[in-house]
C-alpha cells in the first residue's frame, strides 16, 4: 500500500502533454497541491495594503482594456437580436407551419433552431482554431502559456470568435427574459450567461484567451446536441399524428448529449481546462495574482454543469425506469383540461416569474 501511494505521488503530471483521457486522480493531485500553494501565496500575509499595491501594480502592467471589448459585443448583441427576429419571421416560425407541427412545437421550435444554428457555427469555429495552429491546445496545455505576455496580440479568428461569443451572451441575457420560454432553471441560466460573459471578458483583457477557447470547445457541442434532439421531439407530433422515427432519433440524440455532457463538461473540463489554469499556468508563471480571480469563475461554471446534470439524470430515470417519453424536465408543468399533467408551453413571463 505504501508503494502504491508513493507511485501515485511520483506519477508524472500533464504539464507537457495531456492525453485523450487524463487520469483524474493525477490531475486532482496536481490541482490540489498547486491550488493550495497558490492560494496560500496569494493571501495578504504581509498586510492588506501591500497586497492591494501589488495587485494594482500587476493589473496596471498586465490588463489590456480596449474600448472595443465593450462596444463590439454590444453592437453584435443588437445585430444578433435583429438577425434572430428576422430569421424567426422569414424561416424559423414557418418551418413548424410547413410541417404542421403541434402547438407546442410551433411555439418552441424557433428557439431551438436559432440556438442550434449558432452553437454549431461557434463550435466548428473553436475546433478550427484549437487544431489548426502550430500547437493543438487540447493536448499541449503548456502552449497556452508559453508565449504569454501582457497585451500579447490575438489572432483575428480568435478575436472575432470572442467578440461574437460575448455579443451572443449579452443577447442571451435579453432573450432569456423576453424571447424564450421561462424554465425551472431560469435563475441559474441567467447566472450562467453573466458568468460566461464575465469569464470571456476577463480572459480576453488579461490575454488568457486560449483557455477561453478551450472552454468554448468543451461547452458548445452540448448545446448543439441538445437543440437538435429538441427539434426532433417537436417533429414527432405533426399532422395530428405521432411519428416513430423522430422520437427514435431524438432518443439517440439525447443519448449522445448525455455522453458528451459527462465526457466534455464533467471530465475534460476539469482535467484539461481547469487543470491548465490551476496547475500549468502557475507552474509556467510564478507571478501574477490572477489565480484568485480566474479560478472561482471556472469552478463556478463547472458547478452549473453539475447542477444541470441533475436534470439529465432525472430525465434518464423517467425514460428508462418509468417508461415515459422524452421531454424537457426543466419545463414548468401545467394541468390540462382532463387533469393530466403536461409540460407547459411558453407562458406569460409575469405568470412564470410568480411560479418561479
Amino acid at each position: 500500500m505504501a508503494q502504491l501511494w508513493q507511485d501515485f505521488l511520483d506519477a508524472p503530471g500533464y504539464l507537457n502533454h495531456s492525453p485523450w483521457f487524463p487520469n483524474p486522480l493525477i490531475a486532482g493531485r496536481d490541482m490540489a497541491i498547486s491550488g493550495y500553494t497558490e492560494t496560500m501565496n496569494r493571501l495578504p500575509w504581509r498586510g492588506l495594503g501591500v497586497w492591494l499595491d501589488e495587485t494594482v501594480e500587476w493589473v496596471d502592467r498586465s490588463v489590456v482594456f480596449e474600448l472595443s471589448c465593450i462596444t463590439m459585443p454590444l453592437f453584435i448583441a443588437v445585430f444578433l437580436t435583429m438577425l434572430r427576429l428576422f430569421l424567426n419571421w422569414a424561416l424559423f416560425t414557418r418551418i413548424p407551419v410547413w410541417f404542421n407541427l403541434s402547438k407546442d412545437g410551433r411555439e418552441k421550435m424557433p428557439e431551438s433552431l436559432w440556438k442550434g444554428c449558432f452553437y454549431t457555427v461557434t463550435w466548428v469555429w473553436a475546433c478550427y482554431i484549437i487544431s489548426s495552429g502550430e500547437h493543438n491546445y487540447f493536448f499541449d496545455l503548456r502552449s497556452q502559456w508559453n508565449n504569454w505576455q501582457p497585451g500579447i496580440s490575438v489572432d483575428e479568428a480568435q478575436y472575432w470568435l470572442y467578440m461574437f461569443q460575448m455579443g451572443f451572451y449579452l443577447h442571451c441575457c435579453y432573450a432569456t427574459i423576453y424571447l424564450e420560454t421561462i424554465r425551472r432553471d431560469f435563475v441559474v441560466l441567467m447566472l450562467h450567461h453573466i458568468l460566461t460573459l464575465g469569464l470571456l471578458l476577463f480572459s480576453y483583457i488579461v490575454r488568457f484567451h486560449l483557455i477561453g477557447l478551450l472552454v468554448l470547445f468543451v461547452q458548445d457541442i452540448g448545446d448543439v446536441a441538445l437543440e437538435f434532439s429538441k427539434c426532433m421531439i417537436y417533429f414527432k407530433d405533426r399532422n395530428g399524428r405521432t411519428y416513430y422515427w423522430p422520437e427514435l432519433i431524438a432518443n439517440m440524440g439525447f443519448g449522445f448529449f448525455t455522453i458528451q455532457h459527462v465526457l466534455f463538461r464533467l471530465y475534460w473540463y476539469p482535467t484539461k481546462v481547469i487543470y491548465s489554469a490551476v496547475y500549468v499556468g502557475p507552474t509556467v508563471f510564478k507571478g501574477g495574482p490572477w489565480f484568485l480571480v480566474f479560478l472561482p469563475m471556472l469552478w463556478g461554471l463547472y458547478a452549473m454543469q453539475v447542477y444541470w446534470f441533475r436534470f439529465i439524470m432525472r430525465l434518464l430515470w423517467k425514460i428508462v425506469v418509468k417508461g415515459e417519453e422524452l421531454a424537457d424536465t426543466r419545463e414548468f408543468e401545467e394541468k390540462g383540461g382532463d387533469g393530466e399533467v403536461k409540460n407547459g408551453g411558453p407562458k406569460k413571463n409575469k405568470k412564470q416569474k410568480k411560479e418561479q
